[in-house]
């Protein structure tokens, strides 16, 4: 049926009631009460339905995205329906970022799950930071903690990596593999920080075990998952790096272990890396670390030498002037608050006794600088720990928070890096007393004789023996002074030695005659030389009288070395480490025949009392002396595990000292 024609006028009337029904449409929708909340939240009554919870906090969070790739997984909730009607939580693993830590808690029985995605795989590498002035050296081997020397650039790094391997192949958990255009390295470690703890039995929590997939079969690895997809590795001692090459996206689980007999979770922390571990645990048998000596309450440690010789000024003042890289971790052996976690650097961090900082607190406990004393003045770092128990043992590792200039979110290495662990132990007496940073005998560092009643702080027995040193080596230089030593080289008194050479080697003599070095009286050894047993220990007591009548014959055995520290010192009973026999030659044959000094002869009457002989052969590959009985400047007291080492709470004298000689 055709419409019929409307007239201009009526298809105006049309039109305008049109208009008019769509504008009372209007009205009446915006005038609805639903609406309302709409146009002013503010407004609203108090008893106005939900409208507080709409003020309280966003329905629409537009940072979902952000949260996940900060590992935090964006799920949807909803007002008035809980987990239990929309679900169980999701199982999708969480997101890692390159170089960027996740801490986790993991109860005993479960398993937490992570993933690397293929885009984060292919990303840039993450720019470097600068590093040391040059590679760590372990055992005769250079290596590089990361920094501004790492090759970012894929180009030649099959030839780089062999090159590594073959520096040192045990210091990597799993070899390396060789990468192709479709294919690059991920480095995935994992930290154990905390561990649940057992009443019941002394027997250590297990391992955490980490799971690595690339299979899309299999986004959650895990025990219960098949073995094929996967490939598990477990912690050791709180660490686990696992090297990979990697085409696509990279799935983990870390998987905690059920144990009925614990108590607590686990907390670790894992992270995912291209360009090199962000964890790193050097695995080599060199603790990088020794102890120089110790005494009944404190101890100084060195590390190795940071380079191989001086003769690079320049290389040598960098180290000296640097901040010092290095921190350390101990903890008294009886505990066993480490035990488990000592490849873990937040492992230490969070549980050892003694710390150089946590929790923003830096520790008084722990003094450390650069220092160059020993053969060669080669640049090192030494560790001053005050604060420990007598006659106790300490667990001991070198440690290093980040890459050793940076640390943290982002920075390549920057979840930090541990060295093996050693040991040392503390001297039962108080009658002996670590010291260092001398002004004229820069070379002494040991324990030397002690009493507290009369010194009682390092610092200022320290003092004494410097002070009273230089004073008798102002005689010295007025005697020496007679002798011409700016003449010509014929004229000189020696063709070999000049007036230099001489003034070294007594300064070298004295500082060690005037700062002898001390021990427990209650050692056995053989080689050492009782002294001042007829004075009382800082404590009153006497030696019993039987030994009081036997001694009372012998100035040696009645008193020390040097009647000043009976007088000033009086640090009763106590054992010395005698020098070595050719401290006392090298100063006679350096000096001017004029001076009179002379030595005695090994068998005769005094030699036993005053030096030590010096054992032919028995270094290690390192120089490194492991039957020495005797000290001398530039000489390294080994300490391995065994026999043949120096007892620890005798003499773990470290890292190239000057010792200097002793001598009646």
């Amino acid at each position: 049926m055709p419409l019929p024609k409307l007239s201009p006028l009526q298809s105006r009337l049309a039109a305008s009631l049109i208009a008019s029904a769509m504008l009372v449409i209007l009205y009446f929708a915006i005038s609805w009460p639903h609406f309302a909340y709409a146009a002013g939240v503010d407004s609203i009554r108090p008893e106005d339905h939900n409208h507080e919870r709409l003020l309280e906090r966003p329905y629409l969070d537009l940072d979902h995205e952000e949260l996940d790739l900060r590992g935090v997984s964006y799920e949807a909730e909803f007002i008035g329906f809980d987990r239990g009607i929309i679900g169980r939580a999701t199982t999708d693993p969480t997101a890692l970022i390159n170089n960027v830590a996740v801490t986790t808690n993991i109860p005993q029985g479960q398993v937490m799950s992570y993933m690397f995605t293929n885009a984060s795989l292919w990303a840039n590498k993450s720019p470097a930071t600068s590093g040391l002035p040059s590679p760590i050296q372990l055992q005769g081997r250079s290596f590089i903690p990361y920094g501004d020397d790492l090759d970012t650039s894929e180009e030649d790094e099959d030839e780089d990596e062999e090159d590594e391997d073959e520096q040192d192949p045990e210091l990597r958990l799993r070899p390396r593999q060789s990468t192709t255009a479709s294919q690059r390295t991920l480095y995935i470690t994992v930290t154990t920080c905390t561990q649940p703890s057992s009443n019941t039995t002394t027997e250590l929590p297990p391992q955490l075990q980490l799971y690595v997939s690339q299979s899309q079969n299999n986004t959650n690895p895990g025990p219960s998952q098949d073995s094929g997809s996967q490939t598990m590795m477990e912690l050791v001692n709180g660490y686990a790096l696992y090297e990979m090459n990697a085409t696509g996206d990279v799935f983990m689980g870390i998987y905690a272990k059920n144990d009925s007999t614990l108590s607590g979770t686990y907390n670790a922390q894992i992270a995912a890396s291209i360009d090199a571990p962000y964890h790193y645990y050097w695995n080599s048998s060199d603790p990088n670390l020794f102890t120089v000596d110790s005494d009944s309450n404190a101890a100084l440690l060195f590390t190795d030498p940071l380079i191989s010789n001086s003769s690079n000024t320049t290389l040598y003042e960098e180290w000296m002037d640097i901040i010092p890289p290095f921190q350390i971790f101990a903890s008294d052996t009886d505990s066993t608050s480490i035990m488990g976690l000592q490849n873990s650097y937040c492992g230490l961090q969070t549980n050892a006794q003694i710390v150089a900082s946590r929790a923003g607190q830096t520790s008084t406990q722990i003094v450390t600088g650069m220092t160059d004393i020993g053969s060669g003045t080669l640049p090192k770092q030494q560790f001053y720990v005050t604060g420990l128990s007598a006659g106790k043992s300490y667990n001991v590792a070198l440690a290093m928070n980040g890459n050793s200039t940076a640390s943290g979110d982002g920075v390549v290495g920057g979840g930090g890096q541990v060295f093996h662990m050693t040991s040392f132990s503390t001297l039962q007496s108080d009658n002996c007393a670590v010291i260092y940073g001398l002004s004229f005998c820069d070379q002494v560092a040991y324990s030397v004789p002690a009493n507290p009643n009369n010194f009682p702080n390092m610092s200022s027995l320290a003092a004494y023996y410097d002070n009273a040193t230089l004073y008798n080596y102002g005689f010295f230089e007025k005697a020496r002074a007679q002798t011409p030593c700016d003449t010509t080289a014929s004229a000189q008194y020696s063709l070999a030695r000049n007036c230099s050479d001489c003034d070294a080697a007594y300064k070298q003599w004295l500082c060690s005659v005037g700062i002898p070095r001390c021990t427990d009286f209650s050692s056995t050894l053989s080689w050492l030389q009782p002294r001042a047993q007829g004075q009382p220990f800082p404590n009153g007591t006497f030696l019993d009288p039987a030994t009081l009548a036997y001694v009372n014959n012998s100035a040696a055995l009645n008193g020390s070395r040097n009647a000043s520290i009976d007088q000033n010192v009086v640090p009763g009973p106590y054992k010395e480490v005698l020098p070595c026999e050719d401290l006392c030659y090298n100063l006679v044959q350096s000096c001017p025949a004029a001076l009179g000094f002379e030595c005695p002869q090994p068998g005769n009457i005094g030699f036993n009392e005053s030096y030590g002989l010096k054992p032919i052969g028995g270094a290690d590959i390192n120089g490194r002396i492991t039957n020495l009985t005797c000290n001398f400047p530039g000489v390294v007291y080994y300490l391995s595990t065994g026999s043949q080492a120096l007892p620890s709470h005798i003499l773990a004298i470290a890292s190239f000292l000057a010792l200097g000689s002793l001598l009646i």
